[in-house]
């Protein structure tokens, strides 16, 4: 039977990680990021050698679950260590990544390459003789990246960012199978003092409602105001 006296006695409990769920997306949308944007400037410029080796890693990325790529950097890593330097088996334990580490690792790779195809699509969308006129008019390439092409990419990649923000938002609940402590692993332990499994993922059901709520309202109103400042106008965008 639905016990809501076991969501009343152990919400605290399953939310208290919510601190720990929220650093893992926030830095790895940040490294993602990073890396999705290098990954798309290697490729939009055709920079030899660099070029293909983001392809390949953009295509590594968009092939591998997220599942799979945790308990391989989690789990296959240190075997593959120990046999590269010839380390005792004893060594395993140490040459293990540390699970928050190894989850933000894992969701940095995978979605970089997502992001990456956001920032290539978004830049390949400004007309490329908006560059070229700048040029002409005694603009640097960085002054006419910053103030003409910057300006229209991020106005178009946004929305398809946002998705992938909620996507990486979403697949963080995976991390708690590399023994991270987070809201999942926190509703599974608290789940099992009472059987009460239905209870706990329906608290985690809201608590990634709410997550996905707000990275999108922030994502929003980013938006408007990036439209705003650059484009003269406001223009309103809802969540849903």
């Amino acid at each position: 039977m639905f016990s809501i006296e076991f969501i009343k006695n152990n919400i605290g409990y399953i939310l208290s990680a919510i601190p720990v769920t929220l650093n893992i997306v926030i830095l790895s949308v940040f490294f993602a990021s990073v890396l999705g944007g290098f990954y798309a400037w290697a490729i939009v410029r055709r920079v030899i050698g660099i070029n293909i080796l983001a392809e390949v890693l953009i295509s590594l990325g968009r092939s591998t679950p997220v599942l799979v790529m945790l308990y391989f950097i989690f789990y296959v890593y240190p075997y593959i260590k120990i046999s590269l330097f010839h380390e005792p088996l004893s060594h395993i334990a140490a040459s293990k990544l540390a699970p928050d580490v190894a989850a933000i690792l894992t969701l940095s790779l995978v979605f970089s390459a997502y992001f990456s195809e956001v920032f290539r699509s978004a830049l390949n969308a400004v007309d490329k003789g908006q560059h070229e006129a700048g040029v002409v008019v005694g603009l640097s390439n960085f002054t006419c990246f910053r103030r003409i092409i910057l300006p229209q990419a991020m106005k178009s990649g946004l929305p398809n960012y946002t998705n992938v923000v909620i996507d990486l938002i979403k697949d963080s609940s995976l991390v708690y199978s590399i023994t991270v402590i987070d809201v999942m692993a926190r509703a599974n332990i608290a789940a099992a003092r009472g059987f009460h499994f239905v209870e706990s993922y329906v608290v985690v059901l809201f608590v990634y409602i709410a997550l996905c709520f707000i990275f999108t309202r922030i994502l929003r109103w980013l938006e408007n105001r990036l439209s705003k400042k650059w484009y003269g106008n406001e223009t309103k965008i809802n969540v849903f």
